[in-house]
This record gives C-alpha cells, structure tokens and sequence, in this order.
C-alpha cells in the first residue's frame, strides 16, 4: 500500500509539473493552426475573391442564372426581326447569353489564377474589363454568325452600334451585382474564418482551470486515503484532456462519445460528492451511428455548472440517449437554475451555444438543440443524424 501511495504522488507530482507544458502544448498548437492558415490564405487559388469557375458546379449556376435572365429579356424585349415567334425569341436570346456567361467563366477560370494574385480593388477591375471584354468579343462574333448564316446582309448592319451598346449595357450592370455578390461572399467567408480563429485561440477556456486544480487538489487528498481511487481520477482527467485537446473535430461512435462523458462525470463526483446523482438511460444504438465529439460533456458541464453547484442539496441529473427513426435523441435533464443562476446562465454560459454552432457546421439544419423548462427542471433536447448525414 505504502508503494502504491507513493506511486500515486509521483505521478500527481509529475502530472502537476507538467499542466504548464500542456498548455504550451496547445497554444503551439494553436499557433501552427493559425500560421496553415496563413498559408492557404497566401495561396493564390483560395484566398481571391474569385470563386473556382472551373468547377463544375459553379458552370452549373451561372448557365442557371444566365438562363433566368435570358427568359426576362426575352419577357421585356420587343420581338426580334430574324424571329417569328416567341418560342423563337426566348431561344436565340438564350444562345446568346449562354454563350456570352459561359465565354465570362472561361475566361475568369483561365486568369483566376493571376487575378487572385492582385489586390481585391485591382482584382475587380481586372475582372470586370475582363468581362465586358468578352462580351463585346461575343457580340461581334454573333454578327459574324449570323452574316455567314445569311441571316443579315452584313457584318456590320446599321444596328451594330446599337447591338453592342445595350449588349454592354447589360453586361456591365449584371457584371457588377455579380462582382459585388462575390465580393460580400469573401467578406462573410473571412469573417467566418477569423471567428473560427477565435474559437480555436479560446479552445483553453474548455480547460475549465477551477475544474483541473480542483481535481487535482482532490486527487492529492485521496493518494492516503484511496490511492486506487485517485489513479482512477488521473486516468479519466488523462482521457478528458486527451480529447479536448485533439488536434481535429471527428465524428465518434455513440459509445465513445457516452464513456468520455462518463470519465467527467466520475471526475465532478469526486469535487461535489453525494451532492451530484447522475441516471442514464442508454438504449441501443447502430453499430455506424456516429456524433461530433464533445458533444454530450458540454450539455453535462452546463447542467452541473447551472443546476447542481448553486445547490446546497446538489441534485440529480438525467441522461437518456435513444434510436428513432434514424435519429440520436439525447435528453439531458437538471434542475432548472434558481433567478441568480438563471441570470448567469443567460450572460454567461457559451457551451449550449457552442455546441449548436457545430452541430450546424456539421449538419445544417438536420440537427436541433431545444431547451426547456418544466416543473422546476430545465431539459436540453438534442436531435441529430444517427450516420453523421451532411445537408
């Protein structure tokens, strides 16, 4: 017994001396996150405005929306001399317009390249002489088409001039919306990017610091009374950070997800002993359903730290996981927090809200996260895909 005490110490020791490393750990981490994405962000073809108009799908969209605006032309438009009917005139506007939309989006896909290269203001010009460039480029070459098919006398027909004129016209109002869309869309993109920075940067706050001293101060008193015990809580705080400090955000199994939620939960009962009572109600799940990890702990966190702590009593929380309809439904109930806690719960607590952002990162609108307060419990509903489906 006298060795395992002592084996105890040692480790707690040890593990104390190196909660500062840790942290450097993570911060270093960190910084090399925020230094890849400097990088990406001097690449050329991810940090432009420009989205990838070699992209298949991106094809895709402007033939949609070139066609959209083809069928309003065509709607507002007097009827042309070389058509008879309106079926006809739709037709030829649309040829035309594909052709000058598709022309815009190889060219854009041949000079994105060199056009990310230049600074956001240079970039849109670029891309916008560019863009009436081509289409003045197909203009002319519709009216060279159209006097080989011996449609006009002439290349140049005494509407030439009026032809390129609405042609620009046209382009040059469409062109800018559309610059302007993919110029807001980088905005938001960046913007996005630099709160995910601010969410990796502040990834130690998880690192509850009452939490890790806490513990470990109790640790240190159970290495005489119950070393065997307190190896215990070493090895689950080992697994806990282990997790929280994973490099990349995974999808895990239901049963992962549910034992290191269970290691927090041993972890608390030994600061707020026979104040916390926790029931599960596991029911049986598919062997390829999957969640985000850190998913349960934070809605255990929030329900200990709002409903159980202001509680001289303490009291019970409930956890119920179950299967329907290819859904994992998740209910975690605690009692609901008193006016002081309520009011801090509203200013201060971010895990609910936290775990909603990724839930939506990960699963768009096919996840959902309610709340809900009911004869003096407050209930955190949580429903997800069962095989970590994306919208």
């Amino acid at each position: 017994m006298q060795l395992d005490k002592l084996h105890i110490t040692t480790v707690l020791k040890r593990l104390a001396a190196q909660v500062d490393v840790l942290l450097a750990r993570v911060e270093s981490r960190l910084m090399g996150k925020l230094v890849a994405h400097d990088q990406a962000v001097s690449d050329p073809l991810d940090s432009g405005f420009l989205p990838n108009f070699c992209n298949g799908w991106t094809i895709f969209n402007v033939a949609v929306i070139a066609e959209m605006l083809a069928i309003v032309i065509a709607l507002v438009s007097p009827q042309m001399p070389i058509s008879q009917t309106m079926l006809g005139n739709l037709i030829l506007i649309s040829l035309f317009i594909q052709w000058i939309a598709l022309s815009n989006a190889a060219a854009l896909c041949v000079m994105r390249k060199q056009l990310n290269r230049l600074s956001n203001l240079r970039a849109i010009a670029m891309s916008y002489g560019l863009m009436l460039c081509v289409t003045w480029l197909v203009g002319e070459a519709a009216l060279w088409v159209l006097w080989l098919a011996q449609v006009t006398s002439s290349p140049n027909p005494e509407w030439n001039a009026y032809f390129h004129l609405q042609n620009l016209s046209v382009a040059a109002i469409v062109d800018a919306l559309a610059l302007r869309y993919f110029f807001a869309r980088h905005q938001l993109k960046q913007r996005t990017l630099s709160e995910a920075q601010a969410k990796i940067q502040a990834l130690r706050t998880r690192i509850r610091p009452h939490f890790l001293f806490n513990t470990m101060n109790i640790i240190a008193s159970l290495t005489r009374s119950s070393p065997a015990q307190a190896e215990t809580a070493i090895e689950n705080m080992a697994d806990l950070f282990r997790t929280m400090l994973s490099d990349e955000e995974n999808l895990v199994p239901v049963k992962n997800e549910v034992a290191i939620a269970q290691k927090y939960l041993d972890i608390e009962s030994l600061r707020l002993d026979n104040r916390l009572n926790v029931d599960w109600d596991i029911g049986k799940f598919p062997r390829k359903a999957v969640m985000p990890v850190l998913t349960l702990q934070p809605l255990l966190e929030s329900a200990i730290q709002h409903g159980i702590e202001p509680l001289t009593e303490g009291g019970r929380i409930r956890v119920k996981l179950w299967e329907e309809d290819d859904k994992i439904n998740i209910n975690v109930s605690a009692p609901a927090p008193r006016t002081k806690a309520r009011a801090q719960l509203r200013d201060t607590d971010t895990a609910l809200e936290n775990v909603r952002q990724r839930l939506e990162s990960y699963y768009g609108k096919l996840a959902k996260l309610e709340t809900n307060e009911e004869q003096g419990q407050m209930t955190v509903s949580l429903s997800l895909p069962t095989r970590g489906e994306t919208p």
